[in-house]
């Protein structure tokens, strides 16, 4: 199954200027039409989470802001977002660097892959050395539903046309591709990345200064297709 099971993936570059999807604010708006796409019957959704608080010196392992489990429900969604009614002062001191969800969480995929999944990261701030206004997108979403889900194409639908209304970008991009492939693809001598990737590493970027050039789907790796 690992090797098999395909999926509908999109990618969404935030404009520089774009207000930060982990704002409390924001996230509470995009919940609702994300949730069927990260809902799955084989178990609950996990998120998986980097952040560090600035006030810490000293390793960044010292520095990692530590949740604990993390779910998909209201309690869990003001746990880590920015400025929820539960972290509006606590999260002023953190960075933000990256998540991923998993529908369901990955203690329930060692024979099958998820059903959703969605990952961000953050392309400024500490942990990158960038500022807004030097880059040519602030940060990557992408989200992705197995094609065998029932109803996956209107959950997917549903949950860009809401990221795409939320969040300005510089591009949108949809591609279709398995979860982990028996053996390694190429495209111009770049390794391909499979979406177990994904988890850690966001949209998958061709090797090279991302940020210094205009987006385009020449910037990921694969066959994708602009979306408008």
């Amino acid at each position: 199954m690992y090797s098999s099971r395909l999926y509908d993936v999109r990618v969404l570059l935030a404009a520089p200027d774009a207000p930060a999807l982990w704002d409390y604010s924001i996230w509470q708006r995009l919940v609702p039409s994300l949730t069927p796409l990260l809902s799955s019957e084989r178990g609950r959704t996990s998120l998986r989470m980097l952040q560090t608080d600035m006030r810490q010196s000293g390793s960044p392992n010292q520095a990692y802001v530590r949740f604990g489990p993390i779910g998909w429900n209201e309690k869990a969604h003001r746990k880590w977002t920015h400025g929820s009614p539960d972290t509006g002062v606590e999260s002023g001191h953190w960075d933000f660097y990256s998540f991923s969800a998993w529908s369901p969480g990955p203690g329930k995929c060692a024979d099958c892959p998820p059903d959703g999944f969605m990952a961000v990261v953050n392309e400024t701030g500490s942990e990158r050395g960038l500022k807004r206004e030097d880059c040519q997108f602030a940060y990557s979403v992408l989200v992705a539903i197995a094609c065998d889900v029932p109803s996956a194409e209107l959950k997917m639908e549903q949950a860009f046309t809401s990221l795409s209304t939320e969040i300005p970008s510089v591009l949108k991009a949809q591609t279709r591709r398995v979860w982990s492939p028996l053996a390694p693809c190429t495209r111009t001598g770049e390794q391909f990345h499979s979406l177990t990737d994904m988890d850690a590493f966001g949209a998958p970027f061709v090797t090279g200064p991302t940020q210094k050039s205009p987006p385009s789907t020449n910037m990921l790796v694969g066959e994708w297709r602009a979306v408008l």
